[in-house]
Parts: C-alpha cells; sequence; structure tokens
C-alpha cells in the first residue's frame, strides 16, 4: 500500500497543490538562494498553503514586517539570509514560532543511529503522513547531512518499506509525485537506510525531523 498526503496530486505542472490555482511544489536549489533545510520547509509550507510558489522563489516579494508572512521572510530571507550551511531543525522550529506561530505549530526530535530511534523516527513518519502532514527530514550520511521533505511511504504486510520523498538538490519529472526514495534497513552498519534519486545512492540514517501544522 502507498500513502502519499493528500492535499497533492499530479498536474500538467508537475506535482501540485491547490490553492486558488494548482501550484507547483518543489523547489530546486537555485530557485530561491541558500539552504536545503529551507527549500524543504517551504515546499512543506506550499503544502499546508499557508504559501503561494510565487511568494517563495520572487525574492522580490515584499510583506509588512508586522505581518506573520512579513516576519517569516525577514527571518529567512533578511536576518539569515540562505546562504549558510544549513539550519539544525530546533532552529528552523525556533524562528518558526519568533515569526509565524499565528500561522503554523511545528516540534522538532532528533534521533541517533540505533535500531530503536530509527523506529522511532519511522513511527514519527507513518503518524505524521497518516494525518497528512510532510515531515521535514534530515538524512545524515558519510560526511555530511541533508534535508529533504517526506510526503508518503509504502507499507506491505504492516511494514513501511520505503518512504518518497521531495529532495531540493534534483530535477523533478512532471509526472511523478517524488524524485527521491529512502528504503528502510537496507544500508550497512550505522547507516541503515538506502537513499536513492535519479544520480546517487547513498547509506543513510535518520537524524532530525521537524513536524509543522497549520493553525
Amino acid at each position: 500500500m502507498i500513502k502519499i498526503v493528500r492535499d497533492i496530486d499530479i498536474t500538467a505542472l508537475g506535482v501540485s497543490v491547490y490553492n486558488r490555482k494548482w501550484q507547483p511544489i518543489h523547489l530546486q536549489q537555485g530557485e530561491m538562494d541558500g539552504a536545503c533545510a529551507v527549500y524543504s520547509m517551504m515546499m512543506n509550507l506550499l503544502i499546508l498553503k499557508v504559501l503561494t510558489r510565487s511568494q517563495v522563489v520572487n525574492l522580490n516579494t515584499t510583506f509588512k514586517g508586522n505581518t506573520a508572512k512579513g516576519r517569516l521572510f525577514k527571518e529567512f530571507f533578511v536576518t539569515e539570509g540562505l546562504c549558510r550551511d544549513g539550519f539544525y531543525f530546533s532552529e528552523i522550529k525556533e524562528k518558526l514560532s519568533h515569526s509565524f506561530a499565528k500561522e503554523v505549530t511545528s516540534s522538532a526530535l532528533q534521533y541517533t543511529a540505533s535500531l530503536s530511534d530509527q523506529t522511532i523516527f519511522v513511527e514519527e513518519l507513518k503518524t505524521a503522513i497518516n494525518d497528512n502532514l510532510p515531515l521535514v527530514t534530515a538524512i545524515s550520511f558519510r560526511g555530511g547531512a541533508h534535508a529533504i521533505l517526506a510526503i508518503g511511504y509504502e507499507e506491505q504486510e504492516g511494514v513501511v518499506e520505503k518512504i518518497f520523498c521531495l529532495d531540493p538538490g534534483y530535477t523533478i519529472n512532471h509526472t511523478s509525485f517524488w524524485n527521491s526514495v529512502i528504503i528502510l534497513n537496507k544500508g550497512k552498519g550505522k547507516y541503515c537506510h538506502q537513499y536513492i534519486t535519479d544520480k546517487d545512492d547513498d547509506n543513510v540514517f535518520i537524524s532530525e525531523t521537524l513536524k509543522i501544522k497549520k493553525k
């Protein structure tokens, strides 16, 4: 069985969400300016329909500074800028609570590479997707980490085996819901999962998640 968050669909624009009109969700690094965690967060906010695509990709977008969107954009685009190595999800949660609390709530969790922690992640992921909430997810690999947005999973005989994700580091086909897959428990040693895209194949473990809910 494959479960995908409810509000997204395939259109002529690619994987999209309907917010007054169909709007593509996937953001590829270069369309904004900066770090994969912020791209993944912004894709999440698009799915929650609290931002539009034009607001996100148009760097000339201006909002009144005392509005929720104005504070959000000041926090991520002006104060910090997106040209940094990346954010811990706890930092993003803090920034969202400061700037965008009127629109969303968020919770961040961290995981070790232990089997018990990775099992907790799968439970968190399944609960989020079943509630039709995407899950910003950090994968750790030898030499680094990367943020992606989980939007679905595949379950066989009650066991989640694959997680379907939008990765801001890669292009996406217009006929696809996702452009990357985490294959659970097919990695090696500490890096217990396999992460595949159209260009890469890495062993990873899940190190963080960020769940965002619309108020």
